[in-house]
């Protein structure tokens, strides 16, 4: 059934979004024919041996300056930054039944694992071991290793098609059963974790669970595939061959390959560059190929099987969506989206949560400064204040705002709003206005699809200072086509602020695809969404007692981010605010929703559940960024 939501109470006529089906993701992380790739998500992915790291995040271009390559040995050379953290060789401890036939990296680079082909798994640095397929009967030698995203589990695969799963790496199928031309050479998992690829020596795809494949190597004469890495989005891929070629699908770009070069040594592994517009093969014989934008650091010993890049590495920002539109009869003199939708406060509100503040003021500065020391207690950066024009009474509250987060150590950020005729050329001069009043250079555009890139393209070249990201309003994040009209809008990255349609696993691709256009990304964490009293609109996403924001959260970590922006620490007419609410019965007919039994808490405890859990994954956020 077709249904819409508002999503923002605004003073003129919203567009409403029709409900979407989830877009299934397809990036991809794959083993080469003899090796392994990990599993980094939604950016350049591990893959057939490669995966590049990190983001230069003040230009929103990336490099790569480091990766691992493993022989059949279990020797593991670093190259460039990347990290060493011990191997599987003779002496250095490990003993190996069968040679080494895959490498992957944990999501933050800070470990990796090896796996062999009678299927024992070897775990370094922060890998944590999940189990092996070490004691099982195998039909066929294990070919393939990938991580999850969150890096808590794995899979293995084999010649036949056999898919062997641990820790959180979930079963979804396997060719096993399929009539083989040739045996499988690769495995790739998508970025939700929810599916995966089996590639065999003759390009067939197999896909299974939320994988998609965007074709294989026609013709008579199928070359000998030895791997497969996909583009940042996942919207493509390129299949490589053991004598260097390099073919392309979807939205994979040609950049050259080493066909044709006699190379000594046929190549096992491929890896895309986190941006997509470059590659790099990796031989046996040790020799590493760089093509596109990516360039080779030095190869690794001889026997190379397998190669695994250092991932993204974007320093960990948290900034939280606030509103200061709030208006009070004792402050204020009159109510303000308290009584939205005909609802008359103190007790009767535009809500379906009930403040522990009350039906607040955010012209108070008591309220103020307890909400920023909130914030900022949480593990917060930033706050971005929703605006609403020039002279509007949410512009009036920027410098109490901004003096209070200052003292509490919070950034100050700007999400520019749907005002009464606004257009690009305004938002432009707003932001020349907020630069020069309030020393703001980070601007947030919601709705920015209101206006055609056109529009956007001279405006934003007025005001090189600022990072401006763009919200759409519409579908198209996990397709690219935002990112597309951000490029040719100019504006800086994307954010996707939406806590209804969004879930978590899709959030890779959303940055993926933003990566692959050299934009920065912010994906946004929602507890859940709730508008029944504020707009009349039944849609409601359940929080189911925090599950929801835990999966949004492990989402938009397993993306690596440029920034993680939480949607909302206020917005109560939407249910998103993980500002405190206490249960609340006005009547004996009626009471408010409330946060108890949010992970496991009860009574006052939960009146901060979100507010500490927000604490929680801003350390685990941290941590996966930490050196």
């Amino acid at each position: 059934m077709a249904m819409a939501r508002l999503r923002r109470p605004d003073p003129a006529p919203a567009r409403r979004r029709p409900i979407r089906t989830p877009v299934r993701t397809t990036a991809l992380v794959v083993a080469g024919v003899l090796g392994a790739a990990g599993a980094l998500v939604g950016g350049p992915v591990r893959a057939a041996g490669l995966v590049t790291s990190p983001r230069d995040v003040s230009s929103a271009t990336w490099t790569s300056p480091g990766y691992w390559v493993a022989s059949a040995s279990g020797a593991v050379a670093a190259r460039g930054a990347a990290g060493y953290f011990g191997s599987a060789a003779p002496g250095a401890g490990a003993r190996l039944r069968s040679p080494i036939v895959g490498l992957a990296a944990t999501p933050d680079g800070q470990g990796y694992w090896l796996a062999s082909a009678s299927g024992g798994i070897f775990a370094y640095g922060d890998a944590g071991f999940h189990g092996s397929a070490a004691r099982a009967q195998l039909r066929s030698p294990i070919v393939g290793l990938a991580a999850t995203p969150s890096g808590q589990g794995y899979w293995l695969a084999s010649a036949s098609g056999g898919i062997f799963a641990y820790g959180d790496a979930g079963f979804h199928g396997s060719a096993a059963r399929a009539q083989l031309r040739s045996p499988i050479v690769g495995l790739a998992a998508t970025p939700s974790g929810q599916g995966y690829w089996e590639v065999a020596g003759d390009g067939t795809v197999f896909s299974f669970g939320d994988a998609r494949g965007h074709g294989s190597p026609g013709g008579a004469r199928r070359p000998a595939i030895t791997g497969l890495t996909p583009t940042p989005s996942g919207h493509g891929y390129w299949l490589v061959a053991a004598n260097g070629a390099a073919y392309p699908f979807g939205d994979a770009g040609g950049y050259g390959s080493a066909a044709g070069r006699h190379l000594p040594s046929r190549v096992v592994a491929m890896a895309a560059a986190p941006d997509g517009h470059g590659y790099l093969l990796a031989a046996h014989g040790g020799g590493v190929y760089g093509f596109g934008d990516e360039s080779a650091q030095g190869g690794g010993f001889g026997g190379v099987v397998a190669v695994a890049a250092a991932p993204p590495h974007p320093p960990a920002r948290t900034a939280v969506f606030y509103y200061p539109w709030y208006a009070s009869l004792s402050t204020d003199g009159e109510w303000r989206h308290w009584n939205q939708n005909g609802h008359t406060p103190p007790y009767d509100i535009g809500s379906d949560y009930y403040p522990v503040r009350g039906a607040y003021s955010s012209s108070d500065a008591a309220v103020v400064d307890a909400q920023m020391a909130e914030i900022a207690a949480a593990g917060v950066d930033e706050v971005i204040v929703s605006w609403w024009g020039r002279g509007s009474f949410e512009d009036e509250k920027i410098p109490l705002v901004e003096q209070l987060a200052a003292a509490h150590g919070l950034s100050v950020a700007i999400q520019i709003e749907p005002y009464k005729g606004r257009t690009a050329a305004s938002v432009g001069q707003d932001i020349v206005y907020l630069e020069a009043s309030y020393g703001v250079s980070q601007f947030f555009v919601y709705r920015a699809q209101d206006f055609p890139a056109g529009d956007w393209a001279p405006v934003l070249g007025l005001v090189p200072d600022a990072t401006v990201w763009a919200e759409s309003f519409s579908d198209g994040l996990e397709a690219g086509w935002v990112q597309t009209f951000a490029v040719q809008a100019g504006f800086s990255g994307i954010y996707t602020y939406d806590p209804y349609d969004i879930h978590g696993p899709q959030m890779a691709e959303i940055c993926g695809a933003a990566r692959q256009d050299h934009l920065l990304c912010s994906p946004s964490v929602a507890p859940g969404f709730s508008a029944v009293r504020a707009t009349g609109q039944p849609t409601v996403r359940s929080r189911q007692g925090g599950a929801t924001y835990d999966s949004m959260w492990q989402g938009a970590i397993d993306s690596d981010p440029d920034l993680v922006t939480i949607t909302s620490y206020n917005e109560w007419h939407e249910g998103s605010q993980i500002e405190p609410a206490m249960p609340f019965c006005p009547t004996s007919t009626f009471c408010y929703a409330n946060y108890n039994g949010a992970y496991g808490l009860s009574g006052p405890a939960a009146e901060d559940a979100y507010l500490g859990r927000t604490l929680g994954w801003v350390h685990n956020y941290q941590a996966r960024e930490s050196p």
